[in-house]
């Protein structure tokens, strides 16, 4: 049976009653809602609980009322001695290790670029380091660092060297926490690298080829400019890592020897934990957050300009 063409057409009626209607017009906020929730219960509330914690002493006996202090802790980090060793030693890890970090792992994504692509396993391999739980890997080091029967001092000995202490000692405990921290995240800098490597476009080379263009001066003029926002991005999630390192220092050296490897997590863990003072862990967690933030803004606007 044919209709006439000059017949009106009706829109289709959607079944359902008013709840599937309502469904329908709120799905994108339905569909958001759980993580909503989850974001609520694990981010907000808690940041919430610290921001209102850092303004308050808060006494370990739960019958004892909380006391108002202002920017009382907040000021107390101006005076506190150890904040400023774990500060300082932070910041010489941080530097240090995300330094090496960046150069070793973009040295070795330059000498391995043409032939890295082909070779699935040794990137596997690669990736082991990064993958492994902190915890393991602060295991394994502390057995590598072993005074008297670890893997390092073993070979200083058929070496003809004297063996070391490693985190035991005041002067070579940072270096060793550096160097583990090393091991592990310089194939996550490696592998960013080369990601952005193989990204790169090839006819600026080719160009730069037949204008005779030295590999130097193809490398500050073309790579370096083309892997601006790779390496910011890289540096962000190295750096922000970095500032909270505690699982590397809780096991190897504690923060000693002398404080020379107390950093500020695991100052915050101890003022918390150890000296049972909530209010004022949380003014220092703050700040670390504080910092965090901005970096992470400076880092953002540096990438910005790199684009």
């Amino acid at each position: 049976m044919f209709t006439s063409a000059n017949a009106p057409l009706t829109a289709p009626v959607r079944p359902g009653g008013t709840l599937e209607r309502w469904a329908e017009r709120h799905l994108r906020i339905l569909m958001l809602a759980p993580t909503m929730l989850i974001l609520l219960g694990l981010t907000i509330f808690p940041s919430i609980y610290m921001f209102y914690a850092a303004v308050h002493k808060i006494s370990p006996n739960p019958d004892v009322p909380w006391d108002f202090v202002g920017p009382g802790n907040f000021l107390r980090l101006l005076s506190d001695q150890q904040f400023h060793v774990a500060l300082l030693n932070t910041s010489v890890f941080t530097v240090s290790a995300v330094t090496a970090e960046f150069l070793l792992g973009l040295g070795l994504a330059l000498l391995l670029d043409k032939y890295v692509r082909r070779l699935t396993f040794l990137k596997t391999v690669l990736m082991i380091p990064m993958m492994l739980p902190p915890i393991a890997v602060a295991i394994t080091w502390k057995i590598i660092y072993e005074p008297q029967f670890g893997v390092l001092n073993e070979i200083m000995f058929r070496l003809g060297l004297p063996a070391q202490a490693w985190a035991g000692d005041a002067s070579l405990a940072m270096f060793s926490i550096i160097v583990a921290d090393v091991w592990q995240w310089t194939p996550f800098m490696f592998l960013l690298m080369l990601a952005g490597l193989a990204s790169l476009p090839v006819e600026p080379y080719e160009a730069a080829e037949l204008d005779g263009a030295s590999s130097w001066r193809q490398f500050w003029d073309l790579t370096v400019p083309f892997l601006k926002p790779v390496i910011a991005i890289a540096l962000l999630l190295r750096v922000m890592d970095a500032l909270r390192l505690f699982d590397l220092v809780f096991i190897l050296t504690g923060g000693g020897p002398a404080d020379r490897t107390k950093v500020l997590s695991l100052y915050i863990y101890q003022v918390a934990y150890r000296f049972a003072d909530i209010g004022y862990a949380a003014a220092i967690s703050l700040f670390v957050l504080f910092v965090t933030i901005v970096l992470s803004t400076w880092f953002m606007k540096r990438m910005r300009l790199a684009e």
